[in-house]
């Protein structure tokens, strides 16, 4: 319904409802998964020992006195 600029409705218009399409915006919000990799340095003991006789087998040799 549209109004003339004296306010009052013209002859041509019945009561008739027009629907328009209006643009508009609006906004996602979209969750993007990431994989990351982290190195991480972490100090260990590991025992060591000092042979006391040479050993060669299993594809393993050591020498007398050797860490």
């Amino acid at each position: 319904m549209l109004l003339a600029p004296n306010g009052n409705i013209g002859p041509e218009d019945d009561d008739e409802e027009e629907y328009v399409d209006v643009p508009y915006t609006y906004e996602v919000e979209e969750i993007e998964e990431q994989e990351t990799t982290k190195d991480e340095i972490v100090e260990r003991l590991i025992p060591r020992l000092r042979a006391l006789y040479a050993y060669k087998g299993n594809g393993m040799e050591i020498q007398k006195g050797e860490v």
